[in-house]
């Protein structure tokens, strides 16, 4: 994809990350005008680093993903990405999608685009209370990293946060969503795509 974007003159890639903590942070340092984001990042998935940027400063978003679920599509644009692009689409539309968001505001990929009417009654219909309804924000990065496999020591020392809290976050998580065991946890994020499976 830094090959495709590199071919435009006026297009400097700035940064690049490999986790969703690490995406959220060089964009606030570097305030950049658009962030192509997966959604399987691991960490902080692409959902909620859009929400969270989103919210600290006006960044179009583009998601650039496999995964063509429509629950998928809805959630990233209710976090308030700009675009959802496949990319299995990438090699041939890339560069449209980030003109397109750049100039009118939005992309979507074709084979997604019904997900994206939200709009329309179906879309509407489908649109159910999802998981960033019910968590807090440090809740939601919580259960990332427990679906990951992490530890209670190593969520805390992730999000510089004591051991306690860390343990406390995981009870409070357990009981809004009523699951009764890691095992559960790790479905419902699965299931939820807050991790890829």
């Amino acid at each position: 994809m830094r090959a495709i974007l590199n071919r435009e003159p006026a297009w400097v890639v700035c940064a690049e990350a490999s986790t969703g903590r690490q995406a959220l942070a060089k964009a606030m340092e570097l305030r950049p005008d658009l962030m192509i984001l997966d959604l399987g990042l691991p960490e902080m998935n692409g959902v909620e680093v859009t929400r969270r940027v989103r919210s600290a400063f006006p960044v179009a978003v583009l998601i650039v993903t496999v995964n063509d679920s429509d629950d998928a599509v809805r959630e990233a644009i209710n976090a308030g990405a700009n675009g959802y692009l496949l990319k299995a689409d990438a090699g041939r539309t890339l560069a449209d999608a980030v003109r397109a968001i750049l100039s009118d505001g939005e992309f979507v990929s074709e084979g997604v685009r019904a997900a994206a009417d939200l709009g329309s009654p179906e879309g509407q219909a489908s649109t159910r209370r999802g998981t960033s309804e019910r968590l807090t924000p440090r809740e939601r990065e919580v259960l990332q990293l427990l679906a990951e496999g992490r530890s209670n020591k190593e969520i805390a020392a992730a999000l510089d946060i004591t051991t306690k809290t860390a343990e406390t976050h995981r009870a409070h998580i357990m009981a809004k969503l009523e699951l009764h065991s890691v095992s559960e946890l790790v479905r419902y994020a699965i299931r939820n795509r807050i991790i890829e499976p």
